[in-house]
C-alpha cells in the first residue's frame, strides 16, 4: 500500500503547484524569464548584433519594423536598434505591466511601441504580409498550437531580405537523464512543451538559415538546455 500513498502524495503536489501555477503565472513567469534571460544575455547580445547586420530590407537611416512575438516581459527591448517602431502580438495582455517596467528599466523610451496585436501567432490578425524588416521570438515556440503556422505567418511578415531572430529551449537528445528530467517537468509547464527545437526549426520556410546551440550552465535552469537559436531570413 505504500505505493498507493506515494502516488496520492505526487499527484496532490502535482495539482497544488499547477493551481499556483495559474493564479500567480504572471508574476512566476516573469521571474523565470528574468533570471533566465540574464543568464544568456552575453550570447543574445551577439546574436542580435550579427542577425541585424544581416537585415537588408530597410534602407539606411530609417526605423527598423520590428514584430515580436509573445513579448513576456520584454527582456529583449534593450537589443532593439535605436528608434525602432515596435509591433507587439501576444495572445493575452497579461504582461503588459511588466513590459511598461522593463522600457523604463532599460531606458528605451526612443522606441516606438506602435501597436499591440492580441492574437495567436498562428493568425498575426492585422500585421501586413511583406511589412516588417525583423521578428523576435524567445522561447515562443514551445506553447503555440502549431509551429508550422506560427513559421510560416513571420515568413509571410518579413519583407524580402528581412530577418527573424529566435532563441528557443530544446528536449535534450544526447543527454537521457535530462530528457527524463524535461518530461517528467513538463506537466507542470503550462502549454509548455519540450520539442526538438533543430527539427522544428530546420523545418521551416526561410530562404537562409544560421542555427547554433548553447548551453546554460547555471544549476537551477540547466532544465532547458539546450537552447538552440539562430536567425532566418528571407530573400
Amino acid at each position: 500500500m505504500v505505493w498507493f500513498y506515494v502516488l496520492g502524495g505526487f499527484i496532490l503536489v502535482l495539482v497544488t503547484l499547477q493551481c499556483l501555477m495559474k493564479i500567480y503565472f504572471g508574476a512566476i513567469l516573469n521571474l523565470i524569464m528574468n533570471f533566465i534571460h540574464s543568464n544568456i544575455e552575453t550570447v543574445k547580445a551577439k546574436l542580435f548584433d550579427e542577425a541585424i547586420s544581416k537585415i537588408k530590407s530597410n534602407k539606411k537611416n530609417e526605423r527598423l519594423e520590428i514584430l515580436e512575438l509573445g513579448i513576456g516581459t520584454g527582456e529583449n527591448f534593450r537589443h532593439f536598434p535605436k528608434g525602432s517602431n515596435v509591433t507587439i502580438l501576444d495572445k493575452t495582455d497579461l504582461f503588459l505591466p511588466y513590459l511598461n517596467e522593463s522600457i523604463k528599466k532599460n531606458n528605451r523610451n526612443d522606441l516606438n511601441v506602435s501597436k499591440l496585436v492580441v492574437s495567436k501567432a498562428e493568425e498575426m490578425v492585422g500585421i501586413e504580409s511583406d511589412s516588417m524588416d525583423l521578428v523576435v521570438h524567445t522561447f515562443i515556440l514551445c506553447s503555440v498550437d502549431d509551429y508550422t503556422k506560427v513559421m510560416n505567418q513571420v515568413y509571410r511578415v518579413l519583407k524580402p531580405g528581412g530577418v527573424c531572430i529566435f532563441m528557443e529551449h530544446s528536449i535534450d537528445n544526447e543527454n537521457k537523464k535530462r530528457k527524463i528530467l524535461q518530461k517528467f517537468i513538463e506537466p507542470l509547464m503550462g502549454d509548455c512543451k519540450f520539442l526538438d527545437m533543430k527539427k522544428v526549426l530546420n523545418s521551416g520556410p526561410y530562404d537562409h538559415l544560421e542555427l547554433k546551440k548553447y548551453t546554460v550552465n547555471r544549476s537551477l535552469i540547466t532544465f532547458i538546455n539546450p537552447v538552440v537559436y539562430g536567425y532566418g531570413s528571407k530573400s
